[in-house]
């Protein structure tokens, strides 16, 4: 299956569809960030646009006009950048005061969302592929692709997802760092990973 990437264009796309696919590149984690409702905030964070998922960072891999993927990356010199405005962002999305309770969670997130890359490179925050089209070199072509125009990918993973590091290790991808903490009770881990251009 061939596709193509097209940039999210709020106006076109079905943004529910969208946020789903967000949500399902890492449901645990993504349960815990975004709180009670998850899809419900990443659409609110999909309308609200300057944060990890505004248009110019979101784009859709299509197969004869169907939505079958979803990647979100942005330059990783303006990665510090996009975790402060995405973080106001989640204030408008989830309320303040949610916010403000999940702020410990956040703390820990940024030792464990960790490691060096190099600022030429490209992170990728999101990379998801709809469950009825996995399997099926979806995945591949989208990082092919970046890789292509990019050069240089960083991302991070569940390291409890040991499917998907996997997956990155046939695309090319390397460890770097692993990140651990602990949290009412349970440890968060994620693994930072690299390819290089080739």
């Amino acid at each position: 299956m061939k596709i193509k990437l097209e940039k999210y264009d709020p106006k076109k796309h079905d943004k529910h569809l969208i946020a789903d696919l967000i949500f399902r590149a890492d449901e645990e984690m993504n349960s815990l960030v975004y709180d009670k409702e998850p899809i419900e905030v990443i659409v609110k964070l999909l309308d609200i646009g300057e944060n990890y998922f505004d248009p110019s960072n979101t784009h859709l891999a299509i197969n004869e006009g169907e939505i079958v993927g979803v990647i979100v990356g942005f330059p990783v010199k303006q990665k510090s950048e996009m975790d402060k405005i995405s973080g106001k962002a989640f204030a408008k999305a989830m309320g303040f005061f949610t916010v403000l309770k999940k702020m410990p969670l956040f703390l820990k997130m940024d030792k464990i969302v960790a490691g060096d890359m190099d600022e030429d490179g490209f992170y990728i925050h999101t990379i998801s592929v709809s469950p009825d089209h996995q399997r099926q070199g979806i995945g591949t072509q989208m990082i092919e692709k970046f890789s292509e125009r990019y050069g240089k990918l960083y991302l991070h993973v569940n390291t409890e997802n040991p499917q998907a590091i996997n997956f990155y290790k046939k695309n090319g991808f390397e460890e770097k760092f692993r990140g651990k903490v602990k949290y009412k009770g349970m440890y968060l881990s994620e693994c930072l990973m690299e390819r290089s251009v080739k």
